[in-house]
């Protein structure tokens, strides 16, 4: 009985998978076309088309079977959006308002598509029957739901703790989360969804990418302090971003778009190397570098080494959103521990400096401005201004308002006047 059960299972699935199979053929020299294509050898597809850029075509193959449901063939890759299908030397025209490219046709006779991608040969597809098809597209249009409805509370979330605590991190990690979720959101098709195409859709994408680079450099200064660090890599990026910024054209083709993907990935690696060269600093640098270096590889897979052809990796658009994800939920925790952190050793350190001078100034009764040369000359002038601000008491907000520079640059002061005057306890300061 177990027997017959699984035998019926296989040859189930068997049915199944002879229903989807689709063939092809690599067209280099143009040789087919519609009037000959049927006497074309054709071999099965088992993986994704993944090839260098050419001016190849490739042509799919749906063969006939006995059955009286539709079927849908879509390229699950949003940038190609024209082919050429046709069945019986009859013309299709593709569905309107879908995410992907995609043709729904019968099964009574052979089906062709051909397909001259513009960009690199990157051509994922799929067949389903039409039921299947509609099933699939409803679940996804609901997943999509969840994770753009979530992202959109962490970028509200962000923004509030950004209007409470005047951290430029929250607010730089919400404008980046949201540069980010669009390009997942261009990802999944939503703009052809929408027909939004050609010169708009060219346009948005190039604007993206400049944002992400933007606010990705704005976001990793605002909580590594790696403007304060390596100033050098800070005007390296911001030149990068600069010439990205002129580059914003409606004309794309691959080698301008390869480019691009290029220009952004290394202002993102060199957002991502401050965290490295820092990691054993703190907790939250540690988070950030592991965090950041999720999405960092898996784009690095799918937006330039997919360009040239290859894939370590095997990144999709589904790995990319997981991939996304993830960096989402660790990084949104990761800001407000950092917040948390620098909060608690920041008030630590204001106050034992504050101590601290008031110690200095009992150890010489005859002098109440006593000051110990030697310490102060370590600290700079923008140092010794906020030093001269914290003994007034002043807050951080305060300070920052009174120097013209973010509360973050003032905690990353705070924190170096206090490594330099090498105040730790109220016993060390006594015997300096």
């Amino acid at each position: 009985m177990k027997f017959n059960f699984f035998l019926l299972l296989f040859l189930l699935q068997l049915s199944v998978f002879s229903q989807t199979k689709i063939y092809f053929l690599k067209d280099s020299n143009h040789n087919f076309s519609i009037n000959n294509i049927e006497k074309a050898q054709f071999i099965l597809l088992e993986d994704q088309i993944l090839d260098k850029h050419s001016n190849d075509s490739y042509w799919f193959k749906i063969p006939a079977i006995k059955t009286d449901s539709k079927y849908i063939f879509r390229i699950l890759y949003e940038r190609i959006n024209s082919a050429k299908a046709f069945q019986n030397a009859v013309k299709y025209e593709k569905l309107q308002n879908q995410r992907y490219l995609s043709y729904r046709f019968s099964r009574d006779n052979d089906f062709y598509i051909r397909v001259t991608p513009k960009l690199h040969a990157y051509i994922p597809v799929e067949l389903k029957s039409e039921s299947e098809m509609l099933l699939k597209e409803s679940n996804q249009f609901l997943l999509n739901g969840f994770y753009y409805g979530f992202t959109f509370l962490i970028i509200i979330y962000n923004l509030f703790y950004y209007q409470v605590f005047k951290d430029d991190a929250f607010l730089y990690y919400a404008l980046f989360l949201t540069s980010i979720s669009f390009a997942i959101f261009t990802m999944d098709g939503m703009l052809n969804f929408y027909n939004i195409s050609g010169k708009i859709n060219n346009f948005l994408l190039v604007l993206n990418g400049f944002s992400i680079a933007y606010f990705s450099s704005k976001f990793a200064n605002s909580y590594l302090f790696s403007n304060e660090y390596y100033p050098k890599l800070k005007r390296f990026s911001y030149i990068l971003i600069i010439i990205l910024g002129l580059l914003c054209i409606n004309q794309i083709n691959y080698y301008y778009l390869l480019f691009l993907n290029i220009l952004v990935f290394i202002i993102l690696v060199a957002n991502w190397l401050p965290a490295v060269l820092l990691f054993k600093k703190n907790r939250y640098t540690k988070i950030f570098a592991f965090a950041y270096v999720i999405i960092l590889f898996c784009g690095i897979d799918f937006f330039i080494l997919k360009f040239l052809g290859v894939s370590v990796i095997n990144v999709d658009a589904r790995t990319i959103k997981i991939g996304a994800f993830l960096e989402m939920i660790i990084l949104s925790f990761a800001v407000l521990y950092r917040m948390k952190m620098l909060r608690k050793e920041n008030i630590q350190m204001t106050t034992e400096i504050i101590n601290y001078s008031k110690l200095l100034k009992n150890k010489n009764s005859k002098n109440k401005e006593f000051v110990v040369e030697v310490n102060m000359k370590k600290l700079s002038l923008r140092e010794r201004q906020i030093f001269n601000l914290i003994l007034s008491e002043k807050s951080n907000k305060e300070i920052a308002d009174i120097v013209h520079i973010s509360v973050n640059t003032v905690k990353f002061h705070v924190k170096n006047i206090y490594d330099k005057l090498k105040i730790k306890s109220r016993k060390e300061a006594l015997n300096l």
